[in-house]
């Protein structure tokens, strides 16, 4: 029988005495060195009271507490063929509360009950906007309150499930780490947004020189968002941010029905240094005509063979593919076990030391760097969603599993939070990429990849190789991915390809296909890649699949056209992979007739 969590030990004792008698002097009154900020006053007094006051009878009082806020203002553009669709302006304050009972070896958290399905929701609130220390400390009581008797429940229920089973190896719940006080400046607003309207209006009109393009719209967002977290354990930070996306994207139907959509996406972590207008406008042109010209490209039906992944869809095959495998997070006890098996388990997180990628590859996570090539990684944070900083992390070394990206719930293996604890939407924060880094020794150039192609179709007698230059996104296109009860989103295949070149094996000469998309896919498939490029491809993305709560950045909401601007900043640096052999299979998504009519704009009176 497991018995019941000790009480706290003696060393926490004096731990959070010390964190507690630094956040007691700071009640009140700005303390020497920190600004004159009633949000921070609000949460850091609130801590202490929970701290020293917070009990319910003789039940335990909580050995940990943290807040969270993202001071949020921002605003959302879309416009679509050269008109307004909307405007959105936002003045917000989400916050999380988070009370810890029990211990650091044993505490309530990361128990699904057969209840909870919707459990890891909560605990996300919305503080007021107004700075008022009074009606700050209001709205954090209240959310305290209920979140430490939400954990009192939870962990009664986590003790009589471990009980009842047996456990071989016995991992701490939460680490012990060395509190960070960092404070940066507070974000200033976005400014007059009439520019924006005017700059979206200008991009979305583009699409009327494009008959074949059935539906368009361009979304432009901007956040400025100021971080707030403060812990029981002393640490505290406020750090700025700000970041913005325009994102556009089309459909169209092609004379025998199958519906064609893309997109091309621009993020930076402030408006200027977005591209210029001209170079954004350039690309959604190209867009528009790739889009058009898919109408008549010829349908592929399948293809088993070698394959080139170049430019963005290698560094989104990298994100989809091997990204969220790379998390250390150890997965939630589950008392039902369906939920169990619904639940997103990496494929990696059990093989370090072991071969996963071809030798000539490496790879680091590295929220610590800014820029790649002098362009700008919006993946890039001071410090983590749980207080702790950023810090590079090598992950696999010459093909080698060396590490893994690690919150501070900790693994057999990894002890430690390598400040990689990242969340949005209110759950509890979990390790995943920030600035995803793969490095290939030896590179080759474009032109060499492409040539080993051919020569790889002629060795096995194919009359033509295949060249991915695109992925989907369905995200920002339309459509739904997976979800599963672990808080991730999961995907059992890769996105379909949105741009595919059939490559002869007799003159090399390059053919655009469509319909097709990935057959059977694992992580394991990328120890198949026979050569890499030397052109690192930068891929700036939000990735709202992979998240788990938290206090990053925020949006409006995550369905709709919302989702084409909403997610967790992430960059993602991969050069061109070539892969032996890769399966491909028709698409399956479902077809219906063109519009009768022809676009109005485009019909001759």
């Amino acid at each position: 029988m497991i018995p019941r969590h000790p009480r706290v030990k003696n060393s926490v004792t004096v731990a959070v005495a010390l964190a507690l008698s630094l956040l007691t002097a700071l009640a009140g009154s700005p303390a020497p060195g920190l600004p004159d900020d009633p949000v921070f006053h609000s949460m850091r007094d609130e801590l202490s009271r929970t701290m020293t006051q917070l009990q319910l009878g003789k039940m335990d009082k909580p050995f940990y507490a943290e807040y969270g806020v993202a001071d949020t203002t921002g605003v959302e553009v879309e416009a679509s063929f050269g008109a307004l669709v909307r405007v959105q302006r936002e003045r917000s304050r989400p916050f999380r509360a988070e009370v810890r009972v029990g211990s650091y070896d044993m505490d309530n958290s990361r128990f699904i009950g057969s209840g909870d399905y919707f459990g890891f929701f909560e605990g996300l609130s919305g503080l007021v906007t107004d700075d008022s220390y009074e009606a700050l400390r209001q709205d954090l009581w209240l959310a305290t309150d209920q979140a430490y008797k939400r954990a009192m429940v939870q962990l009664a229920r986590k003790e009589a499930y471990v009980r009842n089973k047996l456990q071989t190896e016995k991992i701490p719940d939460f680490s012990r780490e060395e509190a960070v006080v960092a404070v940066g400046e507070r974000t200033s607003g976005i400014g007059d947004t009439a520019r924006y309207e005017e700059l979206a209006m200008r991009l979305s009109a583009i699409f009327r020189e494009f008959p074949a393009v059935a539906g368009s719209s361009v979304h432009l967002r901007l956040r400025a968002v100021s971080r707030y977290f403060v812990n029981s354990e002393g640490g505290l930070s406020r750090q700025p941010g700000t970041l913005a996306s325009i994102v556009a994207h089309a459909a169209t139907q092609a004379p025998d029905g199958m519906a064609l959509k893309h997109y091309v996406v621009f993020h930076a972590p402030t408006l200027d240094r977005l591209p210029p207008e001209v170079e954004m406008a350039a690309a959604i042109r190209r867009m528009a005509g790739e889009l058009t010209a898919l109408r008549d490209a010829p349908v592929l039906e399948q293809y088993i063979g070698p394959v080139l992944v170049t430019g963005e869809a290698s560094s989104e095959m990298i994100a989809l593919g091997l990204g969220p495998h790379l998390s250390g997070e150890r997965p939630p006890l589950y008392e039902d076990e369906r939920m169990a098996s619904s639940a997103f388990k990496s494929d990696l997180a059990d093989r370090l030391n072991r071969r996963v990628l071809p030798a000539f590859l490496s790879v680091t996570d590295d929220p610590t760097q800014k820029d790649f090539g002098g362009q700008p990684l919006i993946g890039a944070y001071a410090i983590d969603d749980q207080g702790m900083k950023a810090r590079p992390t090598p992950l696999v070394e010459r093909g080698v599993l060396k590490g893994l990206l690690m919150s501070r719930r900790p693994r057999k293996e990894i002890t430690q939070s390598n400040g990689h604890a990242r969340s949005m939407d209110g759950n509890a924060p979990q390790a995943m990429t920030g600035n995803l880094l793969v490095e290939a020794a030896g590179g080759r150039s474009y032109e060499e990849l492409k040539r080993q192609l051919v020569d790889l179709c002629r060795s096995q007698e194919l009359p033509y190789g295949l060249i991915i230059r695109a992925l989907d996104n369905p995200e920002i296109t339309g459509g739904e991915g997976g979800f599963s009860f672990g808080g991730r989103a999961e995907r059992s295949a890769l996105a379909p390809p949105v741009l595919a070149y059939r490559v002869s094996a007799k003159d090399g000469m390059e053919e655009l296909v469509r319909g097709l998309q990935f057959g059977e896919f694992a992580t394991r498939g990328f120890k198949d890649i026979i050569a890499a490029g030397n052109d690192p491809y930068v891929l700036n993305r939000l990735d709202s699949a992979g998240t788990s709560g938290g206090f990053g950045f925020f949006f409006f909401g995550s369905g709709g056209s919302d989702r084409a601007v909403s997610g967790i900043p992430t960059s993602i640096v991969a050069p061109s992979l070539l892969f032996e052999e890769l399966e491909f299979q028709r698409a399956t998504t479902p077809q219906q007739k063109p519009p009768l009519l022809a676009h109005p704009f485009f019909e001759k009176p």
